[in-house]
């Protein structure tokens, strides 16, 4: 080797070493921004602040807050860093309240970086500040009651295909994965009252649409590292140009609205679904029902803001997103629970049955209303897997807590431990018993109501909450009025979730098995 190719690698191997130096200086002192401000946090590793093994695929982000949450038990709030960024956790209900809605002016928007540049970001989710709220109150006519009950005919419809096509399966005594079973379900509801499509996959798996919809939740280590560099390090992933690689999933998507727009207009088609909403929103810039309101409000005036054609495959994506993938999660999750203890699942199956004799065997939007003990059970499920197991919202200007308590910096990314609380033993005795009697009036009168938010709390919070909802009511009713669900030898218990997914998903799916009931 020459002196030179020495003497430059030696220059280079000191430009490293200092760099290196350098970057453990900064990142040493970053990981003090708590400290000196008087909050408590757990000691974290360099380089990834307190998210390594989330990172790493070890474990999943909200398990890990729940580790420190039970650790700093008493504590109003604490801090944690995701790489160098510094988060706030709160752990105090009354400090929740303030951030999701007292004072939601100053945390208005979920933090969640975004590439701007796909046109399917560009929904209630991601957005911020007054394009958020002028959408936020556009679609909001669209999730009404009647709304709900215009849409409630398809999920039976659904509901009664999801019987006959399982029929076969249960009399053969066959192991099923409910999520699977679950998702097709959601997937046939979610493609004719958001997209107005057909796409029957309840009977044909491998349908096209159903396809795309896996693509767009598979769990997979580079997605999930992809989310964390877009979290926590959004200038070096813009930098590195590190994408979230749904590209042929934001194609598809876009081209079947754009087709189903341009037939529904073409052919004047009109359907009454999800779509048909976005189309009037497109077209005249309100929903027939919001013209309505303002006419007998003489202080309210119509927005007439028009959304573009992107806009509406935005919001149909989202639609498919959180409908089709929380509903099927908490039906799976829900099934799973009740094979696990069939006296919860005898005392539901009576109310079913004695609800379908009285409405003459149809689960009419008032006859799932009126299903109290089923409103239990969804929401222990939802308590036990929150499909939002972490609420993130971005403190948007300087703020201090009342009576002189901690004061934020803008920019600060404030955590809400939905998971670590709803399985908190002071708010849940026994958290992992699986007991839909926690939410009697009785016991929900006793609790804070901001220890329990499975779809979050406020102007944010899920605006297709009651739509998930009934989509998930319905699909479980119809289930436990023709099957009894058992647990079978392929049943993982407990449930063991799969460490890199979007959301809290069980690892091996929900292997359980139907049996016809007498």
């Amino acid at each position: 080797m020459s002196v030179v190719l020495q003497s430059w690698l030696g220059d280079l191997a000191a430009v490293v070493l200092v760099v290196l130096a350098a970057a453990y200086v900064w990142f040493s002192h970053s990981f003090t921004y708590w400290t000196r401000r008087g909050v408590p946090q757990r000691q974290p590793q360099f380089p990834f602040g307190n998210v390594r093994q989330s990172v790493l695929g070890q474990t999943r982000f909200e398990f890990v807050v729940q580790d420190i949450y039970n650790e700093l038990k008493g504590e109003k709030y604490f801090g944690m860093y995701g790489f160098s960024r510094p988060l706030l956790v709160l752990t105090d209900p009354d400090l929740i309240r303030l951030v999701l809605v007292k004072d939601f002016d100053s945390f208005n928007n979920r933090g969640v970086p975004f590439n701007d540049r796909e046109p399917l970001n560009h929904n209630l989710f991601f957005l911020t500040g007054v394009k958020w709220r002028r959408l936020r109150n556009k679609l909001t006519p669209t999730f009404t009651t009647g709304k709900l009950k215009m849409m409630c005919q398809t999920m039976q419809d659904c509901g009664r295909e999801m019987l006959e096509v399982l029929e076969e399966s249960a009399g053969r005594g066959e192991v099923l994965e409910m999520r699977e079973v679950s998702a097709r379900y959601a997937t046939d509801v979610i493609a004719s009252v958001a997209f107005g499509v057909e796409c029957n996959c309840q009977r044909n798996p491998e349908a096209e649409f159903r396809q795309w919809g896996r693509k767009v939740f598979q769990p997979s280590l580079k997605n999930r590292f992809s989310m964390f560099m877009h979290d926590f390090l959004p200038t070096l992933a813009k930098l590195l140009r590190i994408g979230g690689g749904t590209e042929e999933v934001s194609q598809y998507f876009r081209s079947m609205v754009r087709e189903t727009v341009e037939h529904r207009e073409k052919n004047s088609v009109t359907r009454n679904d999800f779509m048909h909403l976005l189309i009037q929103l497109k077209n005249r810039g309100f929903v027939d029902e919001e013209k309505t309101h303002a006419a007998t409000d003489q202080n309210k005036e119509v927005d007439n803001w028009k959304l573009s054609l992107d806009d509406v495959a935005a919001q149909a994506f989202l639609f498919f997103l959180a409908g089709f993938e929380t509903s099927s999660t908490t039906m799976s999750f829900a099934l799973y629970e009740l094979a696990l203890n069939p006296d919860v699942q005898k005392r539901l199956q009576e109310e079913v049955d004695a609800t379908m004799k009285k409405n003459n065997g149809q689960l009419t939007y008032e006859a799932i209303s009126e299903m109290s003990y089923l409103d239990k059970v969804v929401a222990e499920a939802l308590r036990k897997y929150p499909p939002g197991a972490i609420l993130v919202r971005k403190c948007n200007r300087q703020y201090q807590f009342p009576n002189g308590g901690l004061e934020l910096d803008e920019g600060i990314a404030v955590i809400i431990p939905t998971y670590a609380m709803h399985h908190d033993p002071e708010y849940f005795p026994e958290p992992d018993r699986f007991d839909p009697e926690r939410f009697s009036d009785e016991q929900k009168a006793k609790r804070h109501p901001y220890v329990y938010l499975p779809f979050g709390e406020g102007p944010r919070n899920c605006i297709g909450m009651r739509l998930g909802l009934l989509q998930a009511k319905i699909g479980l009713a119809y289930l436990t009025s023709k099957y009894e669900v058992q647990c079978c030898e392929h049943t993982t218990v407990p449930i063991e979730f799969n460490k890199v997914s979007f959301i809290p998903m069980p690892a091996g799916g929900v292997q359980l098995r139907l049996a016809k009931r007498a």
